[in-house]
């Protein structure tokens, strides 16, 4: 994806979203933990089964590590801002984030996830 190798252009539509995002759960990901259950279920006798059910599936490699070595200086600022939100324990986060730059917890993704939030809710929120 890093270089527009993946494009879910069909896929990307606003209807399609509402809609699904008005489906019940259980539509989405089945009782046995199967996701896009009702899109394979669709896809039965149209798409192979060994297709609609591989499990070894992956998806491209993003260079989040190389974008926080990057931006390690930025990227630690904004996590020292304590947001104040009940479900977000600061210091264990930030702990966590130094121990995943020693190599020794969390993977980059996830240490990318809470900068994504920091920053959403930065624009969100810090903007009015």
């Amino acid at each position: 994806m890093r270089f527009s190798v993946e494009s879910r252009v069909p896929f990307l539509t606003t209807d399609l979203a509402e809609f699904l995002l008005s489906l019940p759960e259980e539509y989405l990901i089945s009782s046995q933990g199967d996701t896009k259950h009702v899109f394979r279920a669709a896809m039965r006798g149209i798409v192979p089964d060994e297709i609609l059910d591989r499990k070894d599936k992956i998806g491209f490699a993003t260079p989040e590590a190389d974008w926080l070595k990057l931006l390690l200086p930025t990227i630690r600022l904004w996590l020292e801002e304590d947001l104040k939100l009940p479900f977000i324990r600061h210091q264990a986060l930030l702990t966590a984030f130094e121990l995943a730059l020693a190599g020794r917890r969390q993977n980059p993704s996830q240490v990318w996830r809470w900068v994504n939030f920091y920053r959403w809710h930065a624009q969100s929120f810090n903007s009015h």
